[in-house]
């Protein structure tokens, strides 16, 4: 497991410090560790750090077993920690062939999905998280298997209960464009939910 932390440095003076993480099976016991010391950043700068985890005969996330993991990663300076926070992921392998399809954990896999759009009746689109995990549950008793999120990011909730229930995600950008506010939706979409397990494939836009 590779996990690469983003550290933005804000205050006035150069700051030492130490990133320690963990990696959590679903029932709460660490199944790897490791940590970078003497790490240093200037005022007002950013630094990525990276840190490669081995796993010893993971449980792997699918449609039938959507087995969770957990990164938690502490900051720490003079021994305190100043920051903390908390990675759902799950591990699987994804390959695409073109004669043959999707393949999950090297089995292959055919989507049986819906395009669903993120409002629901009654509420509009201020849907409550409950709601949304009912419809992923309804259409897992129907057979289906995946979901595009047309036509808008999804709520993170939805991708939650995704996670949880072991339904495969097509994650769809809101417009399709190359100048620069649409590319930085597209790459802020992705740095968002590029750690959600149930996301298999990126839609670049709405359609067009």
């Amino acid at each position: 497991v590779t996990a690469q932390v983003t550290v933005k440095h804000d205050q006035a003076r150069d700051a030492s410090f130490a990133i320690q993480q963990t990696i959590l099976a679903a029932d709460g016991k660490a199944i790897a560790s490791g940590s970078l010391k003497q790490l240093l950043l200037k005022p007002g700068a950013t630094g990525a750090f990276a840190s490669v985890f081995k796993v010893a005969h993971p449980h792997l996330w699918s449609c039938e077993t959507p087995y969770l993991h957990k990164l938690v990663t502490n900051l720490t300076s003079g021994g305190a920690v100043v920051d903390r926070y908390e990675t759902t992921f799950g591990i699987r392998s994804l390959r695409w062939d073109a004669n043959k399809g999707f393949f999950l954990n090297g089995k292959r896999v055919e989507l049986k999905g819906t395009c669903d759009h993120q409002d629901a009746a009654g509420v509009g689109v201020a849907v409550p998280d409950a709601v949304n995990v009912y419809r992923v549950e309804q259409l897992k008793k129907m057979g289906s298997n995946a979901i595009r999120t047309s036509h808008n990011a999804p709520t993170p909730e939805l991708l939650d209960g995704c996670d949880r229930l072991g339904m495969l995600v097509m994650d769809e950008n809101r417009e399709y464009g190359s100048n620069p506010q649409e590319l930085d939706e597209l790459k802020s979409l992705i740095r968002r939910d590029r750690n959600h397990p149930c996301v298999i494939i990126w839609s670049l836009g709405n359609e067009e």
